[in-house]
């Protein structure tokens, strides 16, 4: 191998494999860009006469040409580093600067279009594009373009090494050359050392601090504290009216005392079982047609919010990754489900909610500190349910400290599954169909027949187990986050209503009972 592997073939490889990966990008892109352009605009109609009184197909077609000459551009600097010719590594150079062209060229097209869209107000998924909003759009859009220009950067700046000159130049002078000379700058510091050191030191600990800290913090097993909007709220003006029911007189019948015939009847009343359920149903809950909706919360007030939530908190959606086959359906870009949501969320509430897919192993429910967990996580799949007796013994101790576990059944195989994994997790709970007349089906949306049905994988009434008089399971058994799909997986609009209130419904409910529960972490 010393043919292939010596310095010369690897510092070529360096030169040029980046060059080459850049180049398949960029390819795609050209291609890609109008398609891109074209799906945006089917997909969110409102868009288009601003976007054609703007010329934003004339921006979009010069990124696909530009993206296209300069992939095209780098394949050959790629292929020509493999021959050694002094003219190549000049060719290597002029393809890193054609690299911070595209960039520069790629970055302005985002923000010309996102900053449009922000400038006119214009509504992306019935959302308005708020400051924030933009923000996330061009981090996610521009920061593979970042990547890009440090990884040209480095190419650069080893093209400009004597190691590197000496490879295509063979009969170059052995004295340091520009690159040499700016790395050997960088490891001591320069002429000025205490300039330099004190210069090196602010930026790395502002990289620290502001990319790697929380990149590491959600790469490296840890967790974001969940927060919930501040505020006062009153989710109804009239909730529910309580019906209690009216225990019938038992009847007596009047014999002769002294008969030997005895007249003793068992009466059911006196059954354990009765019992129990008697005193279940002491208080029934009926929706008052006539209430009027207030602003999601507790506390009273009128602004929405919850008095133990933190300001400008985000809502967050998180789904728990066990393994299963299914446990991230609809998470993709496409069918986005779980960001469907939160935008109806954030419509119907007008609560600020998070603008990224968040999945968690279930042990990482143990990291977060206590009153700060989510109030809810979410747990859908299509096969089986292997999860190892840590990561119950995790789950149980997150839903018995006042979390909640909304589940939604994604297949037959599913629901079957489900009810044994229940069962392990909360062994002695029972697992009992919710009533209709339950307040999670009141507010702050009536469902006068329970959960909304839909697909009826695991049947049309809802399940959950109860502890201490707080659901810690709900349990859907008709794939609702198969509604909040984009295209709503070919039900009518009306249904999909239904479905998305249904899960406002569940996150009120969680939100409300948690802060209440966990009131005293954070005092």
């Amino acid at each position: 191998m010393p043919g292939f592997l010596d310095q010369r073939s690897r510092v070529v490889l360096g030169l040029a494999t980046p060059l080459g990966l850049l180049a398949a990008f960029g390819l795609p892109l050209a291609v890609r860009a109008p398609v891109l352009y074209d799906t945006l605009l089917l997909a969110q109609p409102q868009l288009a006469p601003a976007f054609l009184g703007a010329a934003v197909a004339g921006l979009v077609n010069v990124l696909a040409l530009f993206s296209g000459a300069c992939a095209v551009f780098l394949l050959i600097g790629f292929f020509s580093a493999f021959t050694r010719q002094s003219w190549a590594l000049g060719l290597v150079r002029k393809c890193c600067l054609a690299v911070v062209a595209w960039v520069t060229v790629y970055a302005y097209v985002v923000a010309e279009i996102t900053g449009l869209i922000r400038d006119q107000e214009l509504l992306v998924d019935d959302l308005k594009a708020d400051a924030v909003r933009v923000f996330y759009w061009r981090w996610d859009l521009l920061w593979p373009a970042g990547v890009a220009l440090l990884l040209v950067a480095g190419v650069y700046l080893f093209a400009w090494r004597r190691v590197a000159i000496k490879v295509f130049r063979p009969g170059a002078d052995e004295q340091p050359a520009k690159g040499d000379l700016v790395v050997e700058n960088l490891r001591t510091h320069g002429p000025d050392p205490r300039y330099r050191l004190s210069l090196w030191h602010s930026f790395g600990w502002h990289l620290l601090v502001i990319v790697l800290l929380p990149l590491l913090l959600q790469l490296g097993g840890c967790v974001e504290p969940y927060r919930v909007p501040k505020g006062s709220g009153n989710p109804v003006v009239a909730l529910v009216k309580i019906v209690q029911p009216k225990k019938e007189k038992k009847k007596k019948i009047l014999v002769n005392p002294n008969s030997a015939i005895s007249f003793y009847i068992p009466d059911l009343d006196d059954s354990d079982v009765v019992k129990k359920v008697e005193e279940m149903t002491q208080v029934t809950y009926q929706a008052d047609p006539n209430r009027v909706m207030g602003a999601m919360g507790a506390g009273g007030g009128k602004k929405g919010g919850w008095p133990d939530g933190m300001e400008n908190a985000l809502v967050r959606f998180i789904r728990l990754d066990y393994g299963g086959e299914g446990w991230d359906d609809g998470m993709d870009t496409l069918t986005r489900a779980d960001l469907n949501f939160l935008d109806e969320f954030h419509r119907l509430t007008g609560f600020k909610v998070a603008r990224k897919t968040e999945s968690h192993p279930i042990r990482l429910l143990s990291k977060y500190p206590k009153g700060f967990a989510p109030p809810f996580v979410y747990m859908t799949g299509r096969a089986g349910i292997n999860v190892p007796a840590g990561d119950l013994k995790v789950l149980r101790e997150y839903l018995l400290d006042g979390g909640m576990l909304f589940a939604d059944c994604g297949s037959p195989q599913w629901h079957s599954n489900f009810r044994g994994f229940v069962s392990a997790l909360l062994p002695g709970e029972p697992f009992v169909v919710i009533a209709d007349d339950d307040p999670i089906f009141q507010m702050p949306y009536t469902f006068r027949n329970g959960a909304p049905p839909l697909w009826h994988h695991g049947g049309t009434r809802a399940l959950g187990v109860k502890y201490k008089g707080r659901w810690v399971v709900f349990y859907h058994p008709g794939d609702v986050h198969d509604a909040w799909k984009t295209g709503h997986s070919g039900i009518s609009t009306q249904l999909a209503k239904g479905g998305f209130e249904m899960g406002v419904n569940v996150v009120y409910y969680a939100f409300t009972h948690y802060l209440e529960l966990t009131r005293k972490y954070r005092k």
